[in-house]
């Protein structure tokens, strides 16, 4: 899961980094948007923790930046994001920031990235077989989502999660969820 999350990022920044790039104009109404989603999350998707996540995030047009792809006439967007998730079980929760790269396939389709960093309140080491053994509390999160947008403000969109220490601390569960989310921008 996670090898298929960074091939398609890696793909997607190979291509964008091989094209022209133009960045938006941020003072008008053209370019990146404010964004609001929130949705609901399976937690944990290897089921050693229980619940749902309530889900919400914040994506600025401050500090983002929209991109075109000449060779296959796709925009991209690069913006800030920072969020939540709270288990309704009491199990692991967490709040994150990076930047997510969004980029549309059609008019009404897109596809997304987000690489960034997260703070939740798991437990570290546990032999308790039914909690998530995280190491750390600071960790590495990435998602990918596939969504489509129904008008101009409103999107809908599925969304898989996975956050790691990525082998820096002693324990190293990881935990993955995967939801849906609707989105407006405004």
């Amino acid at each position: 899961m996670i090898r298929v999350i960074y091939a398609v990022g890696s793909t997607c920044l190979g291509l964008l980094m091989a094209s022209a790039v133009q960045a938006a104009d941020l003072s008008g109404n053209t370019g990146p948007r404010h964004e609001v989603r929130g949705g609901v999350m399976y937690h944990d998707t290897m089921n050693r923790e229980s619940g749902v996540d309530l889900n919400v995030e914040y994506l600025s047009r401050f500090a983002a930046f929209d991109l075109f792809v000449p060779v296959v006439q796709w925009r991209a967007t690069f913006r800030p994001h920072v969020g939540g998730s709270l288990n309704t079980a009491g199990h692991t929760s967490f709040v994150y920031g990076g930047y997510s790269l969004t980029l549309d396939l059609t008019d009404r389709i897109f596809v997304e990235g987000s690489f960034g960093g997260m703070v939740h309140n798991g437990v570290h080491v546990s032999a308790d077989r039914s909690r998530l053994s995280l190491g750390c509390n600071v960790m590495f999160r990435e998602s990918a989502s596939v969504g489509f947008r129904i008008n101009d403000q409103i999107n809908v969109s599925a969304m898989v999660e996975h956050g790691s220490n990525a082998g820096m601390c002693e324990a190293n569960n990881g935990i993955t969820n995967a939801g849906v989310r609707v989105g407006y921008t405004f």
